[in-house]
């Protein structure tokens, strides 16, 4: 008998909140809406949403900024790069620079569910594929856990003390100007959803809202995945056998796309370049094995918001962050395939101010449900969070 099929929620309609029709946006739609977004938050960690008033036409024009940024030449895209570190990231980080593996180490042999095996595979990547994408000959790969990823983060455009690095006009002209828009729609959006999960959680206003009013903390990071050899993420059932005994071969370096793992801020708003499932999975909450099912995207342009660990900390744990990962596309859409396609996505981690503080809050603190977190700012809980992970 087959497995049966998992299932998350459906997609939340946010018409009630950012339509202009009044007919459609009452204060009974929204006070609906807001009850039902933090039920699927606190259930799963996260919720898919459609009409959430960043228009279709920004995010066409940002992933087409998105796709011809990743094809630049690696000395075009390094002119920009991130220096790493505690600071928080701005522009250009190549293949292999972030470490997520440090960040659930308890996770990385999770599986998928329905799945026997994890989808990790301990390899060095082969000539073939070094020549194929962005790799900083700097780096050191041997003996690591390592993202499969490039990336570009953009700031705050008013941030001066940490500022995005500007790419020259004459390699791309108009990409500043474009994701810099994307950036402050986007962030628009959030700011409103962060209101309304406050009125879902029933507790007084600007309480949530307030620390994030300005966005001071949000970051938007373009995240581009290459097409590699399927051997390189897989575990190797589908590869011809010579590739895979070159590969254990090489010097042991374990890669995934992305490992498991929650993000930093109040929440994340993920937009996916096209529809379907492309290996976005989040972990079950209620399965024994820590599994993780994949999630499928399912109209262009549809948000994914997470709960990440400012908002988990701030409620005291009653909404808990998503963990998630990025893997293979489902088996069916690579089945035969010997490389897996490449796959972007935008993620804008909408964060509080350096200086706000990150404990729980009073509301949510009792006798019987103790503060589980420190008092601790924004800005070192982040230095905290990039020493590991860079």
């Amino acid at each position: 008998m087959a497995a049966p099929i998992f299932r998350w929620p459906p997609t939340l309609d946010a018409s009630s909140v950012f339509s202009a029709n009044k007919l459609i946006s009452t204060p009974h739609a929204r006070r609906s809406f807001a009850a039902e977004l933090v039920s699927h938050l606190r259930d799963c960690g996260f919720a898919r949403i459609s009409n959430h008033g960043v228009p279709t036409s920004t995010i066409k024009r940002l992933f087409k900024c998105h796709s011809d940024f990743f094809n630049l030449s690696l000395s075009s895209k390094l002119s920009v790069r991130h220096p790493g570190g505690e600071s928080p990231a701005r522009g250009y980080s190549p293949w292999a620079y972030e470490k997520t593996a440090v960040l659930r180490p308890d996770l990385h042999t999770a599986t998928s569910l329905g799945s026997t095996t994890s989808t990790a595979q301990s390899l060095n990547p082969s000539p073939s594929l070094r020549c194929s994408v962005a790799i900083d000959p700097t780096r050191p790969l041997s003996g690591t856990l390592l993202d499969a990823r490039e990336q570009f983060a953009i700031g705050p455009p008013s941030d001066a003390e940490f500022p995005t690095p500007q790419l020259a006009e004459q390699l791309l002209p108009g990409f500043n100007a474009i994701t810099r828009a994307a950036y402050l729609e986007i962030q628009s959006t959030c700011r409103r959803l962060v209101d309304i999960i406050e009125e879902g959680l029933n507790v007084p206003p600007n309480a949530i809202s307030n620390p994030t009013a300005g966005g001071e903390g949000a970051e938007l990071n373009l995240n581009f995945y290459p097409e590699v050899e399927r051997n390189v993420l897989d575990d190797g059932a589908d590869t011809q056998t010579s590739d895979k005994t070159r590969l254990e071969d090489s010097n042991d370096v374990t890669m995934r796309r992305i490992w498991p793992h929650s993000d930093l801020g109040v929440v994340s708003a993920l937009f996916q370049d096209g529809i379907g499932a492309s290996g976005l999975e989040l972990q079950v909450r209620e399965s024994p094995e820590s599994e993780f099912a994949p999630l499928s995207i399912e109209q262009e342009g549809d948000i994914v918001l997470l709960v990440s660990d400012t908002l988990e900390r701030w409620t005291n744990g009653y909404l808990r962050a998503a963990v998630h990962r990025v893997g293979l596309p489902p088996a069916s859409s690579t089945s035969g395939m010997a490389r897996v396609p490449d796959r972007r996505s935008a993620v804008m981690f909408f964060r509080a101010p350096p200086t706000a503080d990150v404990g729980p809050l009073p509301y949510f603190v009792s006798a019987e449900n103790p503060a589980r977190y420190e008092h601790v700012t924004a800005g070192e809980y982040l230095k905290r969070h990039n020493r590991r992970l860079y």
